[in-house]
């Protein structure tokens, strides 16, 4: 009977590696040493979306062939949050190079604008608002330089689902119930948004196939298409045909910005962001280099003195970033020295010890001091994603408020932005780092973050959400880098946050607090905004984690938003292919 030992083990694992070649999951990553790897990861604000992702990269793609599909998918599901017609921020990390590049792709002020041209009370739901959309040129670029796969193929599911249709979730029901006496007067968005004059309802299928038109030409025509050719001239007349400034010429010179990223260490990690014109990596850096000097471990995870440590660090930082700030073509920042231990620890002098700040100190540095008026973006969404190879995507994409200037692409079924409206309009305030100039990049707070050990891949991590978004991934930062928490562990923890720039009050979900942390909390001197449960206010981060120990990949979603993550074992295991999450034809 010995002669039968060991067999039926080598029989498991020839069927195990069987099994990971005809998925397609590579057994050895590129350039990684050997490590065995799941085949990658991806996190975003819907079910359709990360199965898109997925999908690419169990064809081969890599991890930016796989964000930039499940971008274009996104301004198909949520067209309320993202679009063609928007903006956005990638940050790459290529495991081959042991490179991080950050493609900028927010928009730009018309050339012919003026202060005074726009009035905020008026002008903001019209097309007026519009600034140069810049999501196309930089996804395509990001696609062209660092992507293996053609446009046509990473864009072939979005077309396929806006034109087959999909079937609404709650929150975009939501969204299209409570804009419906703006947006009904738009006769595409009757056709494509409402059923027989009334909103959607959870359950419905939408099909937009003049989105699917303008992608398919976009496959088409590509970046050329889109900024100089039959794309852009009838982008061009719609937006005139709404009182839009924007020319022909103005499209024609858009180009997105590769930026060198910032970064800091922290414990031992390399935390790596974007800087301007998103103040987001600054706040974010300088609040995590504060904080290093403390043991926040030992205090405990949202204990009261944790809260009140996180949060009066975040403000400091959060006042620097609203006073040295703006697009960098036009102001010299310091970034440098904001970004810096030595900076973070003469800030320590400004943290207070038992009572929370009223309109907390920014730091004594030469720029253009002077605190912005904009309102920034709150309508984004998030994509994570890594691949089998060990490359990360963290991209933030927007239209700055819901459905943007509530203006649709005539023919064309996409939204424009409203962030002409992030800009400071009065000729009094000629010196704000928001004021309006022509061709100036929109500012915004979207930081979609890296994080790196010792040249290996991490986190790819990033939030929605305005003011809460530096917040929200510090928060999960620590709760996996310091409290040890695994990645939706980290997510899912209850959050509360100083959103306001000048006050102490902390929108707190209260509901998960004890009433003994809440009473501390309100002895420091915070007032609270309690909104009890789990709320989008406080963010909702996607982000995809690299364990280690383990050598796999974990996804984390956000029930704030109701993202989703989905991991390439999970296909097989749980999820359909997303041809089959489609409604019956």
């Amino acid at each position: 009977m010995k002669k039968h030992v060991g067999i039926q083990p080598l029989k498991m694992f020839l069927l195990a590696v069987l099994l990971m070649l005809l998925n397609n999951v590579s057994v050895f990553a590129s350039g990684d040493s050997g490590a065995i790897r799941n085949g990658g990861v991806v996190s975003s604000a819907s079910e359709y979306s990360s199965q898109i992702g997925i999908d690419i990269l169990k064809k081969g793609g890599n991890a930016v062939d796989a964000a930039v599909a499940t971008i274009f998918t996104i301004g198909v599901v949520e067209p309320n949050l993202s679009s063609i017609g928007g903006s956005g921020i990638m940050t790459i990390y290529t495991k081959e190079n042991d490179q991080c590049i950050v493609i900028e792709y927010m928009e730009t002020v018309p050339s012919n604008m003026k202060a005074g041209w726009f009035n905020p009370q008026t002008d903001k739901n019209t097309a007026k608002n519009a600034a140069l959309p810049g999501q196309v040129y930089g996804i395509l670029t990001a696609l062209d330089k660092y992507g293996t796969m053609s446009r046509e193929e990473v864009m072939a599911p979005a077309i396929q689902l806006a034109r087959n249709g999909f079937i609404a979730d709650k929150r975009l029901a939501d969204s299209i119930k409570s804009n419906y006496d703006i947006l009904s007067q738009n006769p595409d968005f009757a056709d494509i948004y409402l059923n027989n004059g009334k909103p959607i309802k959870e359950g419905d299928i939408i099909k937009n196939k003049l989105l699917a038109d303008t992608l398919e030409k976009l496959a088409e025509q590509g970046i050329e298409g889109f900024y100089k050719g039959e794309l852009a001239g009838e982008i061009v007349t719609g937006l005139q045909n709404g009182n839009n400034l924007i020319t022909l010429d103005d499209m024609s010179k858009y180009r997105a910005i590769e930026r060198v990223p910032i970064q800091t260490s922290y414990h031992g990690y390399n935390i790596i962001v974007p800087s301007m014109p998103s103040n987001g990596g600054e706040w974010l850096l300088e609040s995590l280099n504060i904080l290093e000097n403390y043991d926040l471990k030992s205090m405990g995870v949202n204990s009261s003195e944790y809260l009140f440590t996180l949060n009066e660090a975040l403000r400091l930082g959060m006042a620097d970033a609203f006073t040295y700030l703006g697009d960098p073509a036009f102001f010299n920042i310091p970034t440098d020295t904001i970004v810096s231990k030595d900076y973070a620890k003469k800030r320590l002098a400004s943290m207070p010890v038992n009572k929370a700040m009223i309109n907390p100190p920014h730091g004594d540095l030469i720029t253009n001091p002077v605190k912005s008026g904009g309102e920034d973006s709150k309508e984004t969404s998030h994509i994570s994603v890594m691949d089998k190879y060990g490359n990360l995507v963290s991209t933030t994409n927007t239209i700055g408020s819901a459905w943007g200037c509530k203006y649709m692409a005539p023919g064309l079924g996409f939204f424009y932005n409203s962030h002409i409206s992030n800009l400071e309009h009065d000729p009094l305030k000629a010196d704000s780092p928001d004021y309006v100039i022509p061709g100036k990049r929109v500012r915004s707070t979207i930081t979609p973050a890296i994080v790196l050990k010792d040249r290996d891949p991490v986190m790819a991590i990033g939030s929605p959400g305005n003011s809460s978004i530096p917040p929200a991934i510090l928060a999960v930062l620590n709760n996996v880098l310091i409290f040890d928490m695994n990645i939706q562990q980290a997510i899912d923890l209850p959050r509360a946050f100083v959103l306001d720039l000048y006050n102490p009050i902390l929108t707190i979900e209260g509901s998960y607090f004890e009433p003994d942390v809440k009473n501390e909390l309100l002895n420091l001197g915070y007032v609270f905004n309690d909104v009890s449960r789990y709320n989008s206010a406080l963010g909702g981060i996607a982000a995809v984690y690299y364990d280690t120990n383990t050598q796999k990949y974990h996804g984390g979603a956000d029930p704030r938003r109701n993202y989703k993550s989905i991991s390439y074992e999970e296909v097989t295991k749980k999820y359909s292919e997303y041809e089959k999450l489609l409604p019956a034809a």
